[in-house]
């Protein structure tokens, strides 16, 4: 346990709380879980109507296993989920049997309001790690066609840890991870990457070599991989390389398609995204909104701690427009390191990271890089500084707010807080200076992550009270007019973006009244037809979700394509285009 903190909680009421937390969540948070003994290490993905389904470790049991609970929009945890949240292991005996931990989940949504989770997994060997993952149905059982501790992914030799987990957009996932069966940092091959598919119905696609593809097997160790979809069922992975060289630590990366296939079309063991001379970690992938990816990393080429990105096109090549050992996102004094990315809604990106520039305690900036090849000139040179403050802050997160901008989390000596980085370059002013607190009181708050709704984000993070276990809460982060400072009506009529969009399952729906008003809200086809109504009548004011299935109104699903959701208030009209992605 830390240290004390050393402020008061009469302090940090006097920071104004605009920004995060609407009327019907808790002002600490949400408790997700509050089960005996530590629950920590939280990860969370989209339920498809604005609310999350969070992934933690816990030891309630003794043993370390795995959990997952879902909260809505709303801020209720859903009633059909077990209080604390649901096993992931669920065979009670293996429970109580203390099979060997299962630790450190990764989350990706199945599209249809439940989630997949991996992790590393010790129950075969000791001091080695395997791979494994597990289905959650949105009505919170374990998924009876999966096996009922899991399905293996790797239970190769060795260690395999470090995993990341992404949709493989038809139910399944692709995870990746850093693999020690050629014998680790003794051996020639040192660690390698691998990667595997699992289908929805738990069955390791049988077109991939059991125990997992090889994406590298270079010389010496390749480190710390990150994933993001292709958009066509398969996957990019990016990489740190230790591979030896003239230069140093690189960044490579590799496409995986939804076969098994490593792409003939790059090179074998990886596309080098960069080789410039020093140090290059940390890399971080998002979708470039096509077929391709942006990579973010910590580079010292420079002989400092610099933060530089690179566009790889689904062919293998750099993206034109792109210098070949990447852009430089900031190159501010001293230090910037640990980035986190998102997509901007378009074929860009906008990457965080802690920044020592001020010479006393890291920062949190940002910058938007746009699909061209060049940081965007409407945002400062060097990125926008979300804190100032005089804490220490690590362990950013970031997701894209629907509109060209994105939320961020982080942790500040111990307490979670956000901002709201809008497309202009612009923080939202309706977000205090430096940050909106998660949770206003003396907790220790660590390993925040952050997941996108429609218009606003839910953190989800670790908490402990001074002197006490760790637990799992959660809270909501809005711009005031959108999700509302508690006890505040909106002041205009919003309608958020659909989300998700593409959907192939549920998508949710939400507006926000500033008085009550008549509303009807409908589906459309292309054609203006109308597909189906969702709500008509009279509603009151304040903030309203709703799901539609993709299906029309007789309850047949719809086909694939272009629909509109139109929601008219008191005779205004707002219309919002979203994609059937069945």
């Amino acid at each position: 346990m830390r240290n004390p903190l050393i402020v008061t909680l009469s302090a940090l009421l006097l920071v104004a709380t605009s920004g995060i937390a609407s009327a019907a969540w808790p002002a600490l948070g949400r408790a997700i879980a509050i089960a005996p003994n530590d629950q920590d290490h939280p990860r969370a993905t989209s339920d498809g109507a604005g609310g999350a389904i969070i992934t933690w470790q816990d030891d309630r049991g003794g043993a370390v296993h795995v959990f997952a609970q879902h909260v809505r929009f709303s801020s209720d945890l859903d009633a059909a989920w077990p209080v604390n949240g649901r096993a992931l292991l669920s065979d009670p005996a293996a429970l109580a049997n203390a099979l060997g931990g299962q630790t450190r989940p990764v989350i990706t949504s199945d599209g249809a309001g439940g989630a997949i989770v991996a992790w590393q997994d010790q129950r075969n060997e000791s001091p080695g790690s395997d791979i494994f993952a597990q289905h959650v149905l949105s009505n919170g059982a374990v998924d009876p066609n999966w096996p009922a501790n899991g399905q293996a992914l790797c239970i190769a030799p060795g260690v395999q840890d470090n995993a990341t987990i992404v949709s493989d957009g038809a139910g399944g996932a692709i995870v990746t991870w850093m693999d020690g069966r050629a014998g680790g940092g003794a051996s020639s091959s040192g660690v390698d990457i691998f990667a595997q598919h699992v289908l929805g119905n738990g069955v390791v696609d049988p077109n991939w070599p059991a125990n997992g593809r090889a994406l590298t097997t270079a010389p010496s160790t390749q480190a710390f991989p990150k994933i993001a979809s292709d958009r066509s069922g398969g996957a990019i992975v990016t990489w740190s390389d230790f591979r030896p060289s003239a230069t140093g630590v690189d960044i490579y990366a590799e496409h995986v398609f939804g076969n098994g296939v490593v792409d003939p079309a790059w090179p074998v063991n990886g596309r080098a995204l960069t080789i410039a001379p020093g140090t290059q970690i940390d890399a971080v992938i998002v979708s470039d909104g096509g077929h391709g990816a942006i990579v973010a990393w910590t580079d010292a080429r420079n002989g400092e701690n610099h933060i530089f990105a690179q566009r790889v096109l689904v062919t293998g090549a750099i993206a034109a427009g792109w210098p070949s050992d990447g852009l430089a996102v900031s190159t501010a004094p001293i230090e910037q390191t640990t980035p986190a990315i998102t997509s901007d809604g378009r074929d860009g990106a906008i990457v965080t990271w802690q920044d020592l520039r001020n010479d006393a305690n890291h920062n949190p900036f940002v910058q938007h890089v746009l699909g061209s090849g060049s940081v965007d000139p409407a945002w400062p040179v060097n990125g926008r500084a979300l804190s100032l403050s005089t804490g220490e802050s690590t362990s950013n997160s970031i997701v894209g707010d629907g509109s060209g901008g994105a939320f961020v989390t982080w942790e500040e000596d111990s307490f979670v807080k956000s901002n709201h980085v809008l497309a202009s370059g612009l923080l939202d002013p309706t977000f205090p200076v430096n940050g909106a607190f998660a949770r206003l009181d003396l907790s220790f708050q660590e390993r925040p992550d952050l997941v996108a709704g429609s218009g606003n984000a839910i953190v989800a993070w670790a908490n402990s009270l001074i002197g006490a276990e760790f637990d799992i809460f959660a809270q909501i982060v809005g711009p005031e007019g959108v999700l509302g400072v508690p006890g505040v009506t909106p002041r205009a009529i919003t309608f958020a973006r659909p989300s998700p969009n593409p959907a192939r399952g549920p998508l949710g729906l939400r507006f926000t009244l500033p008085e009550d008003a008549p509303v009807t809200l409908a589906i459309m086809d292309v054609n203006g037809r109308r597909v189906r109504g969702l709500a008509s009548g009279s509603l009151p004011a304040g903030e309203h979700v709703v799901n539609w299935d993709l299906r029309d109104a007789d309850g047949r699903p719809v086909r694939s394509g272009v629909y509109f959701a139109r929601l008219v208030v008191a005779g205004q009209a707002f219309t919002h285009k979203l994609v059937a992605a069945q």
